[in-house]
């Protein structure tokens, strides 16, 4: 028995309490003299030598990109931020107190860093109340949830094609080297981390976050010490492939198509403004996306302009077409026949004319011969008639070799044009294509 009480003793004074006694977080809470009278535990930063700046390591991890709103160049995103630092007024012995060794406290409890966002531009949205890890040894962590929207420079020239960096630089309302804030974690870790509790798989995709310490200078004397973490995030394209460039492509191919077909002139030009209008309300669900402020037009738009021009200069074709067929006496006839001559010779009417006239000349001789050799002497009487019959052939060869040198000419020019808008599409597209890939 007495063996037992001297046991039960032994384990108490180890302990530094007695077997009836009971511990509470308010006990040490008392022995820190916490309380809200405490000005200068609330206030100031807990530091013994008010020369020596105080060390905040800082964890950074990203949990989501909310959303990206190109036309107002801003981000908003959701991270945890956890700041570690030592407090050498907030110590006790936890063998005193039941081994109590952490307290958790309201974060307005003790004086805790504040830290600020420079690119933020909206009212911060506190998610939840934020805590005071308090270990026995003066080590005070806390983990603050942020749903932050940021200004970002967003680059719009390879849209939808892009890849974009935006900055998140943290520092503290206090300057002249009262703090300095340390990140613990290195660009590996802390993007290994971040894939890896990614809540969202949207729009954009998230590539590496970097990670930049250095201290910047306020004023001439001054100084902060700031962490910018650069998060590399990359969009996926196939939503405005399907949407915007799919259909854009499928309506030119559609003017093409049009442009070059077997049917009437009016009909063609119904068609191809029907297909105008139809891009320029993919224009306007662009105009919704791309902001106004870029310098710089991006190549989804020099895309959307070079289209325009292309089916433009198709309804401009198509016009001159059925206006040469309007008016077959037109200037430019001669012009378009000389051209014809010099890229291809082909046989004109008036060699037809005179090819038939000379096969009549001929035809003419053989009976001129034939009534020569006549016995009767009766062939002098029919050449008057054969003479007439002759320049009638070629008054009416004449007037049909007209309308069909002017079929010739239009179907000669429509092959100009398919070959010159089919060179120049060709060409436009591969420098839309080198433009998006370099």
């Amino acid at each position: 028995m007495w063996e037992a009480f001297l046991a039960i003793l032994t384990v108490s004074l180890a302990t530094g309490a007695t077997p009836e006694q009971l511990c509470t977080y308010d006990d040490v809470i008392h022995y820190l003299n916490i309380s809200y009278e405490k000005a200068p535990m609330l206030h100031t930063i807990p530091k013994k030598n008010w020369k020596e700046p105080l060390k905040v390591e800082i964890e950074f991890l990203l949990f989501s990109i909310l959303s990206v709103v190109e036309k107002l160049q801003t981000v908003t995103v959701y991270f945890l931020v956890t700041m570690k630092w030592e407090n050498v007024f907030a110590t006790w012995n936890p063998q005193e107190f039941c081994n109590i060794s952490k307290l958790i406290l309201p974060v307005d409890t003790l004086w805790s860093p504040y830290i600020g966002i420079y690119e933020q531009v909206d009212e911060e949205k506190t998610l939840s109340r934020s805590f005071l890890n308090i270990i026995h040894n003066g080590t005070i962590h806390t983990t603050q949830q942020h749903r932050v929207t940021i200004a970002c420079n967003l680059e719009m020239n390879k849209f939808p094609f892009d890849t974009q960096m935006c900055q998140i630089t943290i520092f503290p309302f206090m300057n002249s080297g009262d703090i300095i804030l340390l990140s613990n974690q290195t660009t590996e870790v802390v993007t290994k981390q971040s894939k890896l509790y990614l809540l969202t798989s949207g729009e954009w995709k998230f590539i590496k976050l970097n990670i930049i310490s250095y201290e910047e200078l306020v004023g001439e004397e001054d100084w902060i010490s700031v962490i910018t973490y650069e998060i590399s995030m990359k969009r996926r394209p196939i939503l405005y492939v399907l949407n915007l460039i799919f259909p854009t492509s499928a309506l030119y191919l559609m003017d093409m198509a049009i442009l070059f077909s077997s049917g009437s002139y009016g009909d063609k030009i119904s068609f191809q403004l029907t297909l105008i209008v139809g891009e320029s309300v993919l224009a306007v669900i662009l105009e919704n996306i791309i902001p106004t402020s870029s310098d710089d037009p991006p190549v989804i738009v020099m895309f959307f302009i070079g289209v325009f021009v292309l089916m433009f200069l198709g309804i401009l074709e198509t016009c001159f077409l059925m206006q040469l067929k309007a008016k077959p006496l037109h200037p430019l006839r001669k012009a378009i026949r000389l051209l014809k001559c010099a890229t291809q010779p082909r046989t004109t009417s008036r060699d037809l004319l005179s090819k038939q006239g000379d096969s009549l000349t001929e035809m003419v001789m053989g009976e001129q011969e034939s009534r020569d050799s006549d016995p009767l002497g009766k062939g002098n009487t029919e050449p008057p008639m054969l003479v007439g019959r002759i320049d009638a052939d070629r008054q009416g060869t004449g007037k049909q070799a007209e309308p069909q040198a002017c079929e010739s000419d239009l179907h000669f020019l429509e092959k100009l044009f398919f070959c010159s808008h089919l060179l120049l599409s060709l060409l436009f597209f591969i420098f839309i294509t080198i433009r998006w890939s370099s």
